[in-house]
């Protein structure tokens, strides 16, 4: 009898710190990110030399023109602060290539690696451009 009992208080402690573990992870999942359905995501970015130009559009995202005529929305891992506020922003890459998963941004001497990539259109990097500017 005594048995029985010890072995429900067990399983119920175990089960308490089962979902209390689960809640911490839950607690600790970074964000998802709300990107529109008709972005492509993609593995990495062909840039022959440094970017063309960037915008910042939030704490960690932010779009990449690789040319003229080729935007990029890049996903942060963590935020960066400063973005916002910075002049200049470095990308790393390995070759001619910038791999999301891989690579990071540098920006104000610290680096922030690219969870993910994702192909835009000029109009879709134009309206998301002109959609995160406050109003």
């Amino acid at each position: 009898m005594n048995r029985s009992i010890v072995r429900t208080l067990a399983a119920m402690g175990l089960a308490a710190t089962l979902t209390a573990g689960s809640a911490a992870s839950f607690a600790t999942t970074p964000k998802q990110v709300d990107v529109q359905p008709g972005f492509e995501k993609v593995d990495s970015i062909l840039m022959m030399t440094r970017p063309h130009s960037w915008t910042a559009i939030d704490d960690d995202t932010v779009i990449v023109w690789a040319t003229a005529f080729d935007p990029y929305l890049v996903q942060l891992k963590f935020a960066a602060h400063d973005l916002k506020w910075a002049h200049a922003i470095g990308i790393t890459q390995i070759g001619s290539r910038v791999y999301a998963k891989f690579d990071s941004v540098k920006v104000g001497g610290f680096s922030y690696p690219i969870d993910s990539i994702y192909k835009l259109t000029r109009e879709e990097a134009r309206n998301y451009v002109r959609d995160a500017r406050p109003s």
